[in-house]
Protein backbone atom coordinates (compact mmCIF):
# COMPACT_ATOMS: atom_id res chain seq x y z
CA UNK A 1 0.00 0.00 0.00
CA UNK A 2 1.48 3.39 -1.19
CA UNK A 3 1.20 6.48 1.61
CA UNK A 4 -0.82 8.33 -1.20
CA UNK A 5 -3.41 5.11 -0.90
CA UNK A 6 -2.87 4.95 3.01
CA UNK A 7 -3.59 9.05 2.73
CA UNK A 8 -6.65 8.17 0.54
CA UNK A 9 -8.03 5.79 3.21
CA UNK A 10 -7.99 7.96 5.92
CA UNK A 11 -9.31 11.23 4.71
CA UNK A 12 -12.19 8.50 3.35
CA UNK A 13 -12.65 7.12 6.93
CA UNK A 14 -13.20 11.11 7.92
CA UNK A 15 -15.31 11.27 5.39
CA UNK A 16 -17.90 8.59 6.54
CA UNK A 17 -17.04 10.10 10.39
CA UNK A 18 -21.01 9.90 11.06
CA UNK A 19 -20.60 5.54 10.44
CA UNK A 20 -18.30 3.34 12.52
CA UNK A 21 -15.46 2.50 9.78
CA UNK A 22 -12.87 0.02 10.76
CA UNK A 23 -9.89 -0.49 8.14
CA UNK A 24 -8.04 -3.82 9.05
CA UNK A 25 -3.78 -3.57 7.19
CA UNK A 26 -2.30 -6.18 6.78
CA UNK A 27 1.18 -7.18 6.32
CA UNK A 28 2.93 -8.81 3.03
CA UNK A 29 1.71 -12.49 3.67
CA UNK A 30 -1.91 -10.80 4.13
CA UNK A 31 -2.21 -11.32 7.99
CA UNK A 32 -3.99 -8.38 9.61
CA UNK A 33 -2.00 -6.19 11.87
CA UNK A 34 -4.07 -3.54 13.03
CA UNK A 35 -7.06 -1.38 12.48
CA UNK A 36 -7.81 2.01 12.26
CA UNK A 37 -11.13 3.59 13.12
CA UNK A 38 -11.48 7.42 12.94
CA UNK A 39 -13.67 8.41 16.19
CA UNK A 40 -15.71 11.80 15.75
CA UNK A 41 -16.34 12.96 19.22
CA UNK A 42 -12.34 13.49 20.08
CA UNK A 43 -11.80 14.09 15.98
CA UNK A 44 -8.99 11.59 15.62
CA UNK A 45 -7.45 8.10 14.62
CA UNK A 46 -7.07 5.19 16.61
CA UNK A 47 -5.01 2.43 15.85
CA UNK A 48 -4.98 -1.01 17.37
CA UNK A 49 -2.26 -3.02 16.96
CA UNK A 50 -3.76 -6.92 16.54
CA UNK A 51 -0.90 -8.68 18.12
CA UNK A 52 -0.50 -6.35 21.88
CA UNK A 53 -4.24 -4.71 21.66
CA UNK A 54 -2.05 -1.73 22.07
CA UNK A 55 -4.02 1.34 21.04
CA UNK A 56 -2.63 4.99 19.47
CA UNK A 57 -4.58 7.86 18.96
CA UNK A 58 -3.81 10.54 16.39
CA UNK A 59 -5.23 13.87 14.95
CA UNK A 60 -2.21 13.98 11.99
CA UNK A 61 -3.19 12.47 8.75
CA UNK A 62 0.64 12.64 7.35
CA UNK A 63 1.94 10.88 10.79
CA UNK A 64 -0.59 8.31 11.01
CA UNK A 65 -0.03 7.79 7.28
CA UNK A 66 3.45 7.72 7.56
CA UNK A 67 3.11 5.48 10.72
CA UNK A 68 1.06 2.59 8.97
CA UNK A 69 3.69 2.87 5.78
CA UNK A 70 6.55 1.84 8.45
CA UNK A 71 4.67 -0.44 9.87
CA UNK A 72 3.24 -2.32 6.91
CA UNK A 73 7.06 -2.13 4.89
CA UNK A 74 8.82 -3.14 8.16
CA UNK A 75 6.14 -6.30 9.36
CA UNK A 76 8.83 -9.34 8.37
CA UNK A 77 7.33 -11.78 6.08
CA UNK A 78 7.11 -15.27 8.00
Amino acid sequence: MSLENIVTMLKTLMEFKESEIVHTISDQEHSPVMTVTYHLDTESFRITYLDTMKVEEFTDISLLATTIENIVLLEPVR
